[in-house]
């Protein structure tokens, strides 16, 4: 199985993404958090601190890596769109 990705949004709730990170750390000791645009970005540097704190309390050591990948998005005409997302890759080590 893959690295499961995260998709925040801009009105993405930060307290249930970064519970659904940690569950799946826990269980995979990586995620896949993407976003597009400054407003998913915003939260989901917000997921990330919630996140990084609770790994921190638990005694994990991590690594946080962001980078750009190019993603397809669906217009309303139902044609794709290539646009940058911004990924952060989150791996951890008891």
């Amino acid at each position: 199985m893959g690295i499961k990705v995260l998709k925040v949004s801009g009105t993405s709730n930060v307290s249930v993404v970064a519970d659904v990170a940690i569950e799946e750390i826990k269980q995979n000791m990586v995620v896949n958090i993407d976003c597009i645009g400054v407003k998913a970005g915003y939260q989901t540097v917000k997921v990330l601190i919630e996140v990084t704190d609770k790994l921190v309390k638990m005694g994990y050591k991590f690594n946080l890596r962001p980078y750009y990948i190019k993603v397809d998005t669906l217009t309303e005409e139902h044609d794709t769109i290539a646009k940058t997302a911004i990924r952060w890759t989150l791996i951890v080590k008891k």
